[in-house]
């Protein structure tokens, strides 16, 4: 790499020559943003398989559902989430429950829209990493703006459907490196010379601007496809969330739960 970008240069440097070291270091250090702030996806877990058993045929236990969060929700998605709560206090004659609610909770609506995004509607990396960027900048705008007094919301993920949404964030994540790392290098070709440093600097923001994608690399965590699907379905009944949320805990729940006062989100509009 051009001896310009790689942040060791010395006394006496321009303003020009600062800011591509601070170009650079933004581009070459993929960090953890406001977007992983209270909003963490499950950890790689420790490999405590024995290196000695070649197997013997027998079943393994099924994979217990992985815990997430969706982080921090926009005044808009906590509404929608919010809703979608008010929705399982509702008695309704089709449900074979003591109250008549549905046999659900919030986490089961979250985990129901992710699992129908990821199978119905799975968004590419640009979509991810562009969509990521919003939310932080919206997150921004609204801090200390009659934000929702509790705003995260825990849901589980079965396990494949966990992996599944691992594998797509961190494959989104790589793609965004991939993606300033040919700037970088487009710039460099195009402006090899050392007298060139602060047209690099324009050019390398006019190609980042044209890419349209954020000049840092941020963590992206599970919330992100969590708000994503609660956007997803922000048109659709509350009632109608309820009962895929109802069948997703049919299918995937070995204990039914229906909504509880202490479950979900508080009501934005307080």
């Amino acid at each position: 790499m051009d001896a310009s970008l790689d942040g060791s240069m010395a006394a006496g440097r321009s303003d020009a020559d600062r800011v591509l070291e601070l170009i650079d270091n933004a581009l070459g250090d993929p960090g953890v943003g406001p977007d992983a702030d209270g909003d963490t996806g499950r950890g790689t877990p420790p490999d405590d398989s024995d290196p000695d058993d070649d197997g013997d045929g027998e079943d393994e236990p099924a994979e217990p559902a992985r815990h997430c969060s969706t982080g921090k929700l926009t005044i808009a998605q906590a509404r929608i989430v919010d809703g979608w709560r008010r929705q399982l206090t509702v008695s309704d004659r089709r449900w074979s429950t003591p109250n008549r609610r549905p046999p659900a909770s919030s986490s089961d609506c979250i985990a129901a829209a992710v699992i129908d995004l990821l199978d119905r509607a799975e968004p590419d990396y640009l979509k991810l990493i562009r969509y990521a960027d919003r939310i932080r900048g919206d997150l921004a705008l609204e801090r200390g703006h009659g934000f929702p007094l509790a705003s995260v919301v825990s849901f589980y993920l079965p396990a494949d459907y966990a992996d599944r949404a691992d594998a797509l964030l961190a494959d989104a994540r790589a793609h965004h490196a991939d993606l300033l790392d040919q700037a970088r290098e487009q710039v460099l070709a195009e402006l090899p010379s050392r007298a060139t440093a602060t047209a690099r600097v324009m050019r390398m923001m006019s190609v980042i601007a044209a890419l349209n994608i954020p000049s840092k690399v941020y963590k992206l965590p599970v919330g992100t496809l969590a708000r994503l699907a609660i956007e997803r379905w922000s048109r659709r009944s509350p009632a109608t969330v309820v009962a895929a949320a109802v069948s997703h805990g049919r299918e995937h729940h070995e204990q039914l739960h229906r909504a509880r006062r202490d479950m979900g989100i508080g009501d934005p509009r307080r």
